[in-house]
């Protein structure tokens, strides 16, 4: 099954505690923007409690990318605070079940993915990746574009100012 891209803000944390806790000697990856997260960040708390062990790929570019590019790129709307994502594992469990990184090179992204392909390592993984507000891959920025003209036509928020 593959989802509309980021088509379902909200879903896929919780989605992967389920499928964790279904098949918890395998190592299951997600990839989830920082909006996302904040919806449902709670259930980190919990996938670290049951010592789950996935591999959590935190897309970080400030708020939410695809209603940028739905409803406008500078709307304040789609911003959403700053959190200190790579510490959220160890304030939401303090038996340290979690290893974090930062990534906003490609030296970094090599020592993280170092750290997950370890399969003695019984600890989830938690790699904060920084992306510019609008960095999107091409399909996306196209969906958004569809879907804007679908949805709100030429009187649309993102045609305003054009």
């Amino acid at each position: 099954m593959r989802a509309i891209i980021w088509g379902s803000i909200g879903f896929t944390l919780p989605a992967l505690l389920g499928s964790q806790i279904a098949q918890p000697d395998q190592r299951h990856l997600l990839f989830i923007g920082d909006g996302s997260l904040q919806l449902t960040v709670q259930e980190l708390s919990t996938l670290l409690q049951q010592r789950l062990t996935p591999i959590i790929f935190l897309i970080n570019n400030r708020g939410y990318t695809i209603e940028r590019l739905i409803l406008g790129e500078s709307s304040a709307y789609n911003d959403v605070n700053e959190w200190d994502y790579a510490k959220l594992p160890s304030v939401l469990d303090k038996g340290n079940h979690a290893l974090s990184f930062i990534v906003d090179d490609i030296p970094s992204l090599h020592q993280a993915l170092q750290a997950a392909e370890d399969p003695n390592r019984n600890k989830a993984i938690f790699i904060e990746i920084r992306f510019a507000p609008l960095d999107a891959p091409p399909q996306l920025a196209h969906f958004a574009k569809r879907f804007a003209d679908y949805d709100y036509g030429n009187c649309g928020p993102r045609n305003l100012n054009h």
